[in-house]
């Protein structure tokens, strides 16, 4: 682990509770997605999702005032968009339309091995042996876990679609490791709209249908995902990053498979095997071990 919780800096029980609302509400994220693209064409979905959360934050830079990223930094805010927007939720919209909710956030909750992965690969960090152990665990539950997926009909292609677009979302955050930093608000601004905007043209050249939901679960899901799933969380994200350490914050991911595949239970009707359980067990351990009792220096808590 790195640094401990901070506590000095307001209630700890308001910490808790923004940290319990971030995985209570993105969660739903999944879920809110696989309810999107049973009516929508998955590119469409996704390039409205963010280029209405996108608006948002823009226009939470005008009231603010917080100034447009410029060089380097609006580069690597659009950079950062083009892999954790457009490429990576091409990919998870799409791997959604087959792969269960709580399917895809157990595999998205990989997101903090790769990212130490990758960051020892860009020569960020340096190698662990636990890192490697955790891997090894994590790819096991995988392996486990897509079998199990296979076996009750979800097609594999869906599947790697899922695992290709939690790696772009850890590639995405080095991203903005590597570039100088803008303000969160304005990173996401130019992020979300660059990336909605290649959303937009690649469902144009897939030949999607452009329209509004005809379903009124399908409009409760994209309001979901652009005001609960966009916009909430990652405000109260930056939220508790002012007030924790980023590793602590991070765990977020390990809690989120829990009330993402009780939705889906209800939601979707997902069904909850055994093997499901075991092959989640084993890929959180996996990433306990490789990216949260890894020893690294902590991550400055104004990092978007």
């Amino acid at each position: 682990m790195t640094g401990p919780i901070r506590t000095d800096s307001g209630d700890s029980r308001l910490n808790t509770a923004v940290f319990v609302a971030i995985a209570l509400i993105g969660g739903g994220n999944p879920v809110g997605v696989a309810v999107a693209v049973d009516e929508l064409d998955p590119f469409w979905a996704a390039a409205t999702r963010f280029i209405a959360a996108g608006a948002i934050f823009a226009t939470a830079m005008v009231v603010l005032r917080i100034p447009v990223p410029h060089g380097k930094a609006l580069l690597g805010s659009f950079v950062y968009g083009v892999l954790g927007f457009f490429a990576a939720f091409a990919l998870l919209f799409w791997g959604f339309q087959e792969t269960p909710p709580g399917t895809g956030q157990i595999i998205i909750a990989l997101s903090p091995l790769l990212t130490l992965l990758l960051a020892v690969a860009h020569g960020l960090e340096r190698f662990s042996p636990r890192a490697l152990v955790g891997a090894i665990i994590a790819l096991g539950g995988l392996v486990f876990l897509v079998a199990d997926r296979i076996d009750a009909n979800v097609p594999l292609p869906s599947l790697l679609a899922v695992v290709a677009g939690a790696t772009l979302l850890a590639e995405s955050g080095i991203v903005v490791k590597l570039t100088p930093r803008a303000h969160p608000v304005a990173s996401n601004a130019v992020g979300m709209l660059g990336g909605g905007a290649l959303l937009l043209v690649l469902s144009g050249i897939a030949g999607d249908t452009w329209g509004t939901p005809a379903q009124s679960d399908t409009w409760a899901a994209m309001v979901f995902l652009v005001v609960g799933g966009s916009v909430a969380v990652f405000g109260l994200y930056v939220f508790l990053l002012g007030r924790w350490t980023a590793s602590a914050t991070s765990y977020i991911l390990l809690l989120q498979p829990i009330p993402t595949l009780v939705y889906s239970a209800v939601l979707t009707h997902e069904p909850l095997t055994p093997a499901l359980f075991i092959g989640a067990a084993i890929i959180l351990l996996g990433v306990y071990i490789g990216a949260f009792t890894t020893a690294r220096p902590p991550a400055p808590a104004e990092e978007p």
